[in-house]
């Protein structure tokens, strides 16, 4: 599992996009933790990828 700090560190962009992605329901985290943090699994981040690769060829 990866904390939001760790994929923004591995993706490039910002913790705010990964809120609006979990607050459209585009990607949503894997686990919550007590705390409220947001973690993510190795399929949220392949999912990830895929809207990443959608959004360089300008798909909406």
């Amino acid at each position: 599992m990866k904390s939001i700090s760790q994929v923004t560190r591995l993706t490039g962009i910002s913790i705010r996009t990964l809120q609006y992605y979990d607050e459209i329901g585009l990607l949503k985290p894997s686990e919550l933790t007590a705390s409220g943090y947001r973690l993510y699994n190795d399929e949220a981040l392949q999912t990830l990828q895929q809207i990443l690769f959608f959004k360089e060829l300008d798909f909406p």
